[in-house]
């Protein structure tokens, strides 16, 4: 039975204030739980952004490899020979 399910039958019966508080105090505590589930997800996906950012070549990193793709693999390994 879902919560919506379980709150219509409890406003079938007439509800004190005790139970309308508890579960209030119920709904805010799984609430609270689910914010920082999120809020632990966003952490993961942040480092990953940033983890991404900083394995993206810079411009140096580009104009090396565009340099280097002119020599032979054999070359870019060894140096050049000449």
């Amino acid at each position: 039975m879902n919560i919506k399910d379980q709150l219509n039958n409890l406003t079938i019966r007439k509800m004190n204030t005790v139970e309308i508080n508890k579960s209030i105090m119920e709904l805010n505590y799984r609430k609270q739980k689910l914010q920082n589930e999120v809020e632990d997800i966003q952490a993961q996906i942040n480092f990953l952004a940033s983890l991404r950012e900083s394995q993206r070549p810079t411009e140096d990193d580009n104009e090396r490899i565009y340099k280097l793709s002119g020599q032979s693999l054999f070359d870019q390994m060894f140096g050049d020979t000449k």
